[in-house]
């Protein structure tokens, strides 16, 4: 009866800590399952790693096959050993950007430093490599300068969306 008098008050129900707060006591991995994980990990990664693999063969194993492509007399400049460095060099930072993908071993911020130094690599590759080629730009190198531009979007992809990376244990395959 004594709510029936006054209608107009209503009983609301307060929170007894914030949504910053909440957000604060949770772990990272409650945090992660609470924002839902990006079901869009599991291509984009599969992507990078066909990418990856090719351009580490490529550049590894090819490399002479891959500096006669890019059009650069000799005389001028042997790019095998630069390009057989990129290569390792592509290989040791995937092997850091798996790690820390699987073992969640700092990846928000692995997977930013990966992203910067794959543009840095592709902008110190137009100096270094594209700037020495001669006539005009075989369509299949403009292919794989394509090829790395869509690797690069989806590690910044990848990056900004890493606070929604799946929850543990990782994987590739699953």
């Amino acid at each position: 009866m004594h709510s029936e008098m006054r209608p107009h008050i209503k009983a609301i129900p307060k929170p007894l800590i914030s949504d910053a707060e909440m957000a604060q006591l949770l772990t990272p991995q409650e945090r992660k399952l609470l924002n839902g994980a990006d079901p869009g990990f599991k291509l984009r990664n599969r992507f990078l790693l066909a990418t990856v693999l090719f351009f580490i063969v490529k550049l590894v194993f090819f490399s002479e096959h891959t500096s006669h492509d890019f059009n650069v007399p000799a005389d001028v400049r042997d790019l095998r050993p630069y390009l057989q460095y990129r290569g390792i060099f592509i290989l040791l930072s995937s092997v850091l950007y798996v790690f820390s993908y699987v073992r969640d071993w700092h990846f928000e911020r692995v997977s930013l430093v990966v992203c910067a130094m794959s543009f840095t690599g592709l902008v110190m590759d137009f100096f270094n490599v594209y700037s020495l080629m001669q006539g005009p730009l075989p369509i299949h190198v403009l292919g794989l300068i394509f090829l790395r531009i869509a690797g690069i979007y989806v590690l910044w992809i990848n990056a900004i969306r890493a606070d929604r990376a799946p929850p543990l244990p990782r994987s590739f395959w699953r």
